[in-house]
């Protein structure tokens, strides 16, 4: 399945979700390369990647929300490109997934998005959760995570993967941008 002639790219702004995340100083920055993302089978050439880590709170409340996307043309089909992005967030080794991938399609929306929760080992014996959603269209996909790093971390089959998924289509909203002539 080859998509249409790009329509659409991926910007990653200063700020994310109504200015309430802002990119993070922290974080290396921003990038936009030519390297491909995913497997090859996915992009007819070479996909644009772009990628931006961004904050909110402080010590204690503080939230990242970490951007990882690409834009081209595809030649796969989209629930099987959100696929891709999730496992290729999952191949780390210590990594496990408590919460399998799941097909959400948030409220008012006609977009289904793919969300999982990934967790890996931290410092001593502290629990990493990272929920994550992906979406793909025709010829923009994104993977989008949220880590609180700095709380107690809940059980990972309590954590609210319908508001990441909304989130992530706000995310998709903010940064998806008509393709210049």
């Amino acid at each position: 399945m080859a998509s249409a002639p790009e329509e659409y790219r991926l910007s990653l702004p200063d700020t994310l979700l109504g200015g309430s995340y802002q990119r993070s100083e922290d974080a290396p920055p921003s990038s936009e390369d030519d390297a491909p993302m995913g497997p090859s089978s996915t992009a007819a050439g070479k996909l644009t990647r772009v990628t931006a880590q961004y904050e909110k709170g402080s010590a204690g409340t503080r939230e990242i929300l970490m951007v990882t996307g690409a834009y081209g043309r595809f030649t796969t089909p989209h629930d099987r490109s959100r696929t891709a992005l999730l496992s290729g967030a999952s191949a780390p080794s210590e990594v496990q997934a408590p919460v399998p991938p799941k097909d959400i399609t948030p409220a008012g929306s006609d977009i289904t998005v793919s969300c999982q929760v990934l967790t890996r080992p931290g410092d001593g014996d502290v629990r990493v959760d990272m929920p994550m959603c992906a979406w793909s269209d025709g010829n923009t996909m994104a993977l989008v995570a949220l880590v609180n790093p700095d709380g107690p971390q809940p059980a990972p089959e309590s954590i609210d993967l319908d508001r990441l998924a909304a989130m992530t289509l706000q995310v998709r909203s903010e940064a998806r941008q008509p393709a210049a002539g």
